[in-house]
C-alpha cells in the first residue's frame, strides 16, 4: 500500500475522534450524551481522547519518516480537521463520529505497524 495512503487512513481518524473527545468534553452537562454524563464516563473520554492524539502522533511520525515534510503539517493543520467538521461530524453526529473514529483509531497502529 502507497505511503501517502496508510498516513491518511492512520491520521484522519484520530485527529477526529481527538476532535470529538475535545468537543464532547467542553459542552455543558445538560447537553452531553447520556452515555458521557457521569464523572468517570467522561474522564474515560478524556483518557480516549489522549490515546487518540498519541495514534495521531504515531502517524505523524510515520509521515514525516516516509513522505515530504510538508504532507504531514498540512494535513495536521488543514485536511485533517476539515474531514472531521465537513464529513465525519455532520454524518454521524458528535457522539457517533467520537465512537467510529475512536473503533478506527483503535485499528491505525496494526496498519502503521504492518506498512512501517
Amino acid at each position: 500500500m502507497e505511503p501517502i495512503i496508510v498516513f491518511l487512513l492512520c491520521g484522519v481518524f484520530p485527529m477526529s475522534a481527538a476532535i470529538a473527545a475535545s468537543k464532547l468534553m467542553k459542552m455543558p452537562e445538560e447537553e452531553r450524551p447520556a452515555w458521557v454524563r457521569e464523572e468517570a464516563k467522561l474522564q474515560r473520554v478524556v483518557m480516549l481522547g489522549n490515546l487518540f492524539g498519541l495514534v495521531l502522533i504515531a502517524a505523524l511520525w510515520y509521515g514525516f519518516t516516509r513522505l515530504e515534510w510538508w504532507i504531514p503539517v498540512l494535513c495536521l493543520v488543514l485536511t485533517f480537521p476539515v474531514i472531521h467538521l465537513m464529513v465525519i461530524e455532520r454524518l454521524f453526529g458528535l457522539s457517533k463520529s467520537f465512537m467510529f473514529s475512536g473503533a478506527l483509531s483503535l485499528a491505525s497502529p496494526v496498519l502503521l505497524w504492518l506498512h512501517w
